[in-house]
Formats: structure tokens, C-alpha cells, sequence
């Protein structure tokens, strides 16, 4: 039987919590998966979360300005490659040398996707829909796909709104619009922003209530695996 050579989304986290309870050495040997993308599997699930695991990714659309600034970042950035690109949203250190190799070139470009490829590209948004789409992000664990699908809006957009969230200790004022002389926005009351605040909690607690529950179900299915298997150990006469 040949190397089984792609796994779901579903599959790659219980292999990964089988390697939690059984350690990495006996699930590389027993599913044939190197150390480097065990490792990866599970930067991928902490900071993507199961979206991150799915391998059936579309190429995504990333400006010049976007590409120059995260090589920048990693630049000044202490962590490890694979860490770094995984932590902002790439699926791995690839795309990330690929970039720092062009940067060093001075020949780093925007990518433009191929028709079927294709994404939204940005469009204005106020303050109360970057926060409806933070909420709905946070929601869906982090799938930045769905939420430029859903609202019409640039990967770049999405991203940058959740760094700014999340760099803020999760204050919903960062999702305002500062930029330029525009006309300020309506002020928030203290209970607007309370308000607020807990739309954006009660989203991750629904989250990770989803992602208990999934791994609950995964590892049930797992279990009722093991039992079909026939007891294989000679009986005592």
C-alpha cells in the first residue's frame, strides 16, 4: 500500500492529539509523518486553528505594501521562520523566504492571482462593520478566507483589523478608522464599549465551546475505531 500522502483537517488533529498522549515518535512512525510537519500541524492548529489544517487553500492575494512590511517584521523578529509566517496567517516559512529572497532583490511584487483565484479586493467599511467582522472571525476560528468571502472585503483588510484588535489587548476602539482628516466617527458611552467587549468574549468562548466539542467528537469517533479492531492477543488456556 503506498504512502497515504494528504490528510483532512480532521484527521491531522487527532494524530495530533494522539501525539499529546502517546508522544510524537510512535504517531511519525505510525502514520509516516515527518517531525517537520508534525511541528507545523500544530503552529497551524494553535494559531489558525482547524481552518488552518484544512489543505485545500485557494492562492491568496497579498499587496506589495503587505509583503514588504511583514519581511520588515521578521526582520526585527527573534522567533523562528515557520513560526513567524504561521503566527501571521501564512501556511508556512515558504511563502515567507520566497518574499525575503524578492525583498533582497528588490524585486518584491504584489501577487495577482489567477482568474479561479481570485479574491475581493478592500472597500471602505465603518466602524460598526470591522467590528460585526471581527466578531464573525473570531467566531469561525480564525478563518480569514470565510470572512473575505462573506463580507466582500480584502484578505489584507481582515488581517490587519485582527492585528490591530488583538496588538490592542483586545480593545474594540483599536477597529476605528484614524487615518487622515475623515469626519470622527460617533463617540462611544462607557456601556457602548462595554457592550462591545463582550459581543467580541462571548464570540471566543463560542469558539472554543466549538472546538471542545469537535475534539470531544473526534476523539469518540476515534475510540469506537479502536474498539472495531480485533483483539489480536492469543487468549490464556
Amino acid at each position: 500500500m503506498g504512502r497515504k500522502s494528504k490528510y483532512s483537517a480532521e484527521e491531522k488533529l487527532l494524530i495530533l492529539q494522539e501525539a499529546l498522549r502517546e508522544g510524537s515518535s510512535k504517531v511519525m512512525i505510525r502514520y509516516n509523518i515527518g517531525k517537520d510537519a508534525l511541528y507545523r500541524w500544530r503552529l497551524l492548529y494553535k494559531y489558525q486553528g482547524l481552518p488552518g489544517l484544512q489543505s485545500d487553500h485557494h492562492n491568496q492575494s497579498y499587496s506589495r505594501k503587505f509583503k514588504h512590511s511583514l519581511v520588515e517584521q521578521y526582520r526585527q523578529s527573534t522567533e523562528s521562520m515557520e513560526l513567524f509566517a504561521i503566527k501571521h496567517g501564512l501556511r508556512s516559512r515558504t511563502q515567507l523566504k520566497q518574499w525575503i529572497i524578492q525583498y533582497n532583490e528588490s524585486n518584491l511584487k504584489a501577487y495577482t492571482p489567477r482568474k479561479r483565484d481570485s479574491k475581493m479586493s478592500g472597500r471602505k467599511t465603518n466602524f460598526e462593520e470591522r467590528l460585526i467582522i471581527i466578531e464573525d472571525l473570531i467566531k469561525h476560528g480564525m478563518n480569514y478566507n470565510w470572512a473575505v468571502e462573506k463580507y466582500h472585503i480584502s484578505y489584507q483588510q481582515v488581517y490587519g483589523w485582527y492585528q490591530k484588535y488583538h496588538k490592542s489587548g483586545n480593545d474594540p476602539e483599536s477597529l476605528r478608522d484614524r487615518r487622515g482628516k475623515a469626519k470622527p466617527e460617533e463617540e462611544w458611552t462607557e456601556v457602548d464599549r462595554l457592550k462591545a467587549e463582550n459581543r467580541l468574549l462571548r464570540a471566543q468562548l463560542k469558539n472554543q465551546e466549538m472546538e471542545i466539542a469537535f475534539a470531544k467528537k473526534l476523539t469518540e469517533i476515534r475510540n469506537r475505531e479502536v474498539n472495531k479492531e480485533p483483539n489480536t492477543k492469543p487468549s490464556k488456556n
